[in-house]
């Protein structure tokens, strides 16, 4: 194992075991096997060590659900019920670092640590947002925001709950009950208005727009540079105040014909 990630795998357990503010630099080179001074070849700062860390967790969990395995012949919500159950498992199995980070950093003062906050929020928005709509198709996209916010407090309120509590339920189990809450909301959204949606800028829905889209064909298309480049050109287009209609219609055919993106590409074309 290089010193980096010996680095970054002793910090995790100093960073769980005692909090990010009471370890210093020296215990996290100490414990991997090397000067004080040898750390800062590798990261400038504690900070940025922690800030690799969180990248490094977010990265692995995102891949993790978006290139599971099927069985042959599971439906979308066979599919749903697995990326469920990774990302609460993977959370769970690093529950004391996850633990730690909403301890010691519920509101930063480090911008360059707000800022990467914010980002990884978008990302996991946009995950969730990605996986719901490949599960319940584009009807729900009115209450998309509203159920992604189900979703996430039904996940986030029984994970601290079950770690807190030293509770133990199967993930199966958990998943089941989260997949029929969220059924039984879909099944009587016509009864619904929706909350969030009102509050969203048309701007601001549509450039998320494209970042879905983007995210979803980086995860799932394995050659994904020329429907990236379609997808900059597009978004060049709408940006113009003298668009190219025929231009713009042809290059959302283009990315529908792929079928793994259809309904993010759906989505989109609400939008512009």
């Amino acid at each position: 194992m290089d010193k980096r990630t010996e680095l970054l795998k002793q910090a995790v357990h100093l960073f769980s075991l005692k909090g990010f503010h009471q370890t210093s630099v020296q215990e996290v080179a100490q414990a991997a096997g090397i000067s004080k001074g040898a750390f800062y070849k590798h990261f400038d700062s504690k900070e940025n060590l922690f800030i690799e860390i969180l990248k490094q967790y977010h990265e692995e969990i995102t891949q993790a659900i978006s290139h599971s395995q099927h069985a042959p012949g599971s439906d979308n919500k066979d599919v749903f019920k697995e990326k469920l159950s990774i990302e609460i498992e993977r959370t769970l199995s690093n529950q004391d670092f996850f633990m730690m980070v909403l301890k010691d950093f519920p509101l930063s003062d480090s911008e360059k640590l707000k800022s990467l906050f914010l980002e990884l929020r978008q990302s996991t928005l946009t995950l969730h947002k990605t996986i719901l709509l490949d599960t319940y198709g584009t009807s729900i996209e009115p209450f998309l925001p509203d159920l992604v916010l189900v979703l996430e407090g039904l996940m986030q309120q029984y994970i601290v709950t079950l770690v807190i509590e030293q509770k133990y339920v199967t993930i199966s189990r958990l998943v089941n009950f989260i997949t029929a809450s969220i059924d039984a909301i879909v099944d009587n959204l016509h009864k619904m208005e929706p909350v969030l949606t009102e509050a969203r800028s048309p701007a601001a829905t549509l450039e998320e727009s494209f970042q879905q889209l983007a995210e979803k064909i980086k995860t799932s298309i394995p050659l994904p540079e020329k429907l990236l480049a379609s997808l900059d050109l597009l978004k060049e287009q709408v940006g113009k105040q003298q668009q190219e209609e025929f231009l713009i219609e042809a290059l959302l055919v283009y990315l529908k014909q792929h079928p793994s993106i259809k309904n993010e590409v759906s989505y989109l074309e609400n939008f512009i």
